[in-house]
């Protein structure tokens, strides 16, 4: 493949054309320091093969922060503090790269301790926020850390720096007819901003090679398309910048495409990518769910991009890029784009993680010295992650599952609308565990007796459906979430109530519409599909909105099947509705642990894990059961 080959950016000579691209990981503490876990997550990427690392954005002044734990290039220990990164990509033979940025009105005040700052007052969606407009004074301030920002990252020895000149941020929103309605000077030349950021950075660059990042398309209304970026193109080249970097979307008012949502369009991206090969001739990054072997190939042959940027497939699997390079294809464990061990955990603060590879920001494990015989019951995500890391470090390992395949729960995720591209991760996950775990036995129910040959005993057994207290509920038919997913059980008639409004629910409510059903889905409180991550969540309802044969009813609580009527109160009201053909059970998942209670007169170890202690979300799941096994190394 092409992108297996050496390749030059700048001075730069390049081992591959695999490129890490930017991701916020949260791993910082509030000083913006960088900390050992930082370290280990750049060290494990490094050794994966990639030829080239651009760190997580960091903005030039505090004014430009997005997070709390966003690293900093301002502050008087930052140099220090970058270095390391740089050392340790350096030690592994990458090149480093800082991406330099200031946020505009994507700005966080709970991260910057001040006031949101853009080109005009237009509000921000995703953050909720109306910036105030910049003075003269402040635009100068900020065009100054933009220099000290390069001249720090020479001295922390850096490699290349790349310039965020798209995706909604400030260079971007002074360049915007959308954004920018002042005035004076940077409203009569709305290239004026970006010009003097590129003056800065041309007059002190130095020996770094420069990347500038660009949006191809903005997908909002009004927003940027593919053509409009020919002004940053011509001037990048004009300027003597190395490469163009090519994403997608916008950070306040299109986050789906920023972040690749993995409901997105494909070919909309290609469009757009297409586009901007056309106006330039410089040396082209492409970014966005770029772990398909197919879609590397159409990239090369039709000549779109000269280079690859993986962001979240490195973090699903670092080695992507030597799995690639030696044909290795099989033993890829392919990112599915569905934000929730990664953005969600960044928003939150805990910090980037993956639901298939909890041990992308840990060290090796090392081997026991004692191996014990360990069964792990349950073939889910807690249960593969157990044995995978239980093997891995030397203890022997049987698994067991009752069904004909490994997967759990996790199978369901493929089949909710707009989520086929779960079934990669899920796929890889079983790969992976087939690969590491020599004794898996399918098809088999875990006894009390079995127990006896082992030292360990691990339960992973998942959950099961709770029913809800409703009155008369066998008096209708009835299935649960579960079974309708599986297809255990039809859906009959075409009117169907669903009790309980989360992720699950949803899930189900949205096929059923789809599908022509006239559905109705009730939730006690009004907290609807909080256990969905949030981008997957606003694009699942822009898609009901609309939509007639639904009713979404929160604060509801369906008290009693009655004839010819469902009795229900709604916020303290009694409310009746007509009766239904099919009900389906979406309440909540309960602990399946039976298991646990045989087991407790038994002389062998046992832990409880994943949904079998308490029902939780994949990534919960596979945290768990790498967590149990590490704290099992040397017991």
């Amino acid at each position: 493949m092409y992108f297996n080959n050496p390749g030059k950016i700048g001075n730069l000579s390049l081992k591959n054309r695999y490129i890490m691209a930017p991701i916020k990981t949260a791993y910082g503490n509030l000083k913006g320091e960088v900390t050992d876990r930082h370290l280990v997550y750049y060290e494990n990427v490094a050794k994966g093969g990639v030829s080239f690392v651009i760190l997580e954005p960091v903005s030039i002044t505090q004014s430009g922060k997005e997070h709390p734990k966003q690293l900093t290039i301002h502050q008087p220990y930052s140099v220090e503090n970058l270095k390391k990164i740089v050392d340790v990509l350096h030690e592994n033979k990458v090149f480093a790269c800082l991406n330099l940025n200031h946020a505009g009105r994507a700005a966080n005040p709970k991260a910057t301790g001040m006031s949101v700052k853009a080109p005009s007052p237009i509000p921000c969606p995703t953050t909720g926020q109306t910036p105030e407009e910049l003075t003269g004074n402040e635009i100068k301030e900020i065009l100054e850390g933009y220099k000290e920002a390069v001249l720090k990252a020479r001295d922390a020895g850096f490699d290349a720096i790349e310039i965020q000149a798209g995706h909604g941020y400030l260079i971007h929103q002074f360049l915007s007819e959308r954004l920018n309605k002042r005035s004076d000077e940077y409203g009569k030349d709305k290239t004026l901003f970006f010009k003097q950021v590129f003056e800065i950075v041309k007059e002190n660059r130095g020996k770094l090679t420069v990347l500038v990042r660009i949006s191809a398309s903005e997908f909002v209304e009004g927003g940027f398309k593919p053509e409009d970026n020919k002004i940053i193109l011509d001037m990048a080249k004009e300027y003597g910048f190395d490469a163009i970097h090519c994403g997608l979307g916008n950070a306040c008012d299109s986050p789906p495409w920023y972040y690749s949502h993995m409901a997105l369009p494909e070919e909309k991206q290609i469009e757009a990518l297409k586009k901007v090969r056309s106006l330039t001739d410089m040396p082209l990054i492409a970014a966005g769910r770029m772990a398909s072997v197919e879609k590397l190939k159409l990239l090369e042959n039709e000549k779109i991009a000269d280079f690859i940027a993986f962001g979240r497939p490195l973090v699903a699997d670092p080695d992507l890029p030597d799995k690639l390079i030696k044909g290795k294809l099989e033993h890829i464990v392919y990112c599915g784009y569905c934000l929730q061990g990664c953005l969600a955990n960044v928003k939150n603060g805990r910090g980037l993680g993956c639901i298939v590879n909890p041990e992308i920001d840990k060290k090796p494990i090392e081997k026991v010295s004692k191996p014990k015989n360990i069964a792990v019951v349950g073939g889910g995500p807690a249960g593969m992650s157990a044995a995978i890391t239980l093997s891995k470090i030397r203890h022997n390992v049987t698994l067991f599952e009752k069904n004909s395949e490994l997967g759990g729960q996790f199978r369901l995720a493929p089949l909710a609308p707009h989520k086929e591209s779960m079934k990669r991760p899920l796929e890889s996950l079983v790969r992976k565990t087939e690969k590491a775990v020599k004794d898996i036995r399918l098809n088999t129910e875990f006894t009390a007796e079995i127990a006896d040959n082992f030292d360990i005993v691990v339960i992973a057994t998942g959950s099961v459906q709770q029913f809800p207290e409703v009155e008369n509920l066998n008096s209708v038919y009835n299935i649960t979430a579960i079974d309708f997913f599986e297809g255990n059980a039809e859906v009959k008639g075409k009117r169907v109530l669903i009790i309980g409004a989360g992720m699950v629910g949803m899930e189900a409510a949205e096929l059923l519409v789809n599908r022509g059903y006239e559905v109705v889905i009730t939730k006690r409180t009004d907290t609807i599909a909080n256990d969905m991550e949030m981008i997957t969540k606003k694009l699942m309802f822009k898609r009901l909105e609309g939509k007639d044969n639904v009713k979404i009813m929160p604060n509801t609580y369906v008290l009693s099947f009655e004839k010819n009527r469902v009795y229900c109160k709604v916020e303290g009201k009694s409310v009746y509705l007509e009766p239904f053909d099919t009900v389906i059970i979406a309440s909540g998942m309960k602990p399946k642990n039976r298991l646990a209670e045989e087991l407790k007169n038994k002389s062998v170890d046992l832990y409880v894990i994943g949904d079998a202690e308490k029902p939780a979300d994949i990534y919960n799941a596979t945290q768990r059961g790498y967590n149990l096994a590490v704290s099992l190394k040397e017991e």
